[in-house]
């Protein structure tokens, strides 16, 4: 007796189904698109520079960046990029005002400049040769143009900074070209100062200039600034009159 054999009709609809299926694999293939090999352009990570801070300490640390000083604080010195920083004040009686720009926070006051640093990529520009308002930071040794970051440490931590961080540790990061750039500026100040029969109008002015490049691993900048600053009286004398009786 011979086995059963499959009927042609079930044959030819296995022969057409797989025929489908191969025309459809056919078509999607062809409806796929063709990847080419193409070559990327390069790319280039550059990293930061890093605080000189301690970043594993258990307080707050807060930053602003020279693109957000450019962007949005009118700044004329370096100690003015600290002018929104939170729990951070500069005593400036004017603008150029050098030699009361104390630097306080809300555990140090104005009459304590001893009592907050100030770096620049870790090189101190604190005076702690007193402590007082005429013992300020070397303020102009950093330029607004230059600053690439300002980070601020909240105190104390003096266990990191010795008995001089009871306030707050600022430290100006700046930057160096990658590129050729140059960069100038013009601004001027005044105001109207009318008090103790002094009415008069007092004005400033401050230039700067910079330019800079790099070639490899060598970088340089050149950077010029001056300021004038007219400012309004900050004291006062005043006369004392000696008591007139009478003789009546």
């Amino acid at each position: 007796m011979s086995p059963p054999q499959p009927a042609r009709g079930a044959r030819s609809s296995a022969g057409a189904i797989c025929a489908l299926l191969a025309a459809g694999a056919g078509a999607r293939a062809a409806d796929a698109p063709v990847l080419l090999a193409a070559e990327l352009d390069r790319v280039t990570v550059t990293a930061g520079r890093p605080t000189t801070m301690p970043v594993e300490i258990p307080t707050t640390i807060e930053s602003v960046t020279g693109a957000q000083v450019e962007k949005s604080i009118n700044a004329t010195d370096a100690a003015d990029a600290l002018k929104y920083l939170p729990s951070l004040t500069v005593r400036k009686r004017y603008i150029g005002d050098y030699d009361h720009a104390v630097l306080a926070t809300r555990a140090s006051g104005t009459g304590n400049s001893a009592r907050s640093l100030v770096y620049a990529d870790g090189i101190l520009l604190s005076n702690l040769l007193g402590n007082g308002a005429g013992f300020t930071p070397r303020w102009a040794l950093v330029t607004p143009e230059e600053i690439e970051r300002v980070d601020v440490l909240y105190g104390p931590f003096s266990a990191a900074y010795s008995g001089n961080s009871a306030g707050a540790i600022v430290d100006y990061v700046t930057r160096m070209p990658t590129r050729l750039e140059a960069h100038a500026k013009l601004q001027g100040f005044t105001q109207s100062y009318q008090l103790y029969r002094t009415d008069e109008r007092f004005s400033g002015g401050e230039g700067s200039a910079s330019i800079g490049s790099r070639a490899g691993a060598l970088a340089w900048w050149i950077d010029v600034n001056r300021l004038a600053s007219d400012a309004q009286p900050i004291g006062f004398v005043v006369k004392n009159l000696p008591a007139t009786t009478s003789t009546a």
